[in-house]
């Protein structure tokens, strides 16, 4: 039974408590979410060796980090979606209305945090130690992990704390959401 009351609230939590809950849920969500895009962009990298550079404005970029951004984007974008909607904010509203904004508000922390900060933060890295981003920081087995991981791990942060303000000033409308609190205000009130 509390299982089901964090997961989707209840009548017998109070304002704060609500509060805290989704505050749990939207970090659960963020943890699943970044798990699915880490992932799949880990399995990109692993099975896509050439890294396909192509020369922008005399800077060469690897087309297949890109590439790879965008579909493990793409996974994670509708996995955030699903898990808001149904645990974190609750909503009853239009989901095609949703699902617009909400990927509408995904793409403008995509195109300013998961691909222009994230290659300012890898140029910044290259620059600062000399070293391409393609050097081994630490093994894990056989498995050799670059500083690039370590700039995407950072990113992910700053994508998480961006992505819930835009979901709560952009996607997910007060009245739309499931609120307990002011249900039992009225049968009180009644």
């Amino acid at each position: 039974m509390w299982i089901k009351t964090i997961l989707l609230g209840g009548e017998n939590l109070t304002p704060k408590q609500e509060k805290l809950r989704k505050l749990f849920m939207y970090l659960v969500s963020g943890g699943i979410t970044t798990l699915v895009n880490w992932v799949s962009y880990i399995l990109f990298d692993k099975l896509i060796s050439n890294p396909m550079n192509v020369n922008v404005m005399g800077h060469d970029i690897s087309f297949k980090t890109v590439i790879n951004q965008i579909i493990c984007w793409i996974l994670a974008v509708l996995t955030a979606y699903i898990i808001n909607r149904i645990f974190v904010f609750r909503s009853k509203g239009s989901w095609i209305r949703e699902l617009m904004s909400f990927v509408g508000a995904r793409i403008l922390s995509f195109l300013i945090l998961e691909l222009a900060l994230y290659m300012l933060m890898i140029k910044i890295c290259e620059a600062i130690t000399g070293l391409p981003v393609i050097t081994v920081m630490f093994m894990i087995a056989s498995f050799g992990f670059t500083y690039e991981y370590l700039v995407k791990g950072l990113n992910s942060v700053f994508v998480v704390i961006a992505n819930y303000v835009l979901s709560k000033l952009m996607v997910f409308r007060k009245e739309d959401m499931v609120d307990y609190t002011s249900s039992a205000g009225d049968k009180n009130n009644g």
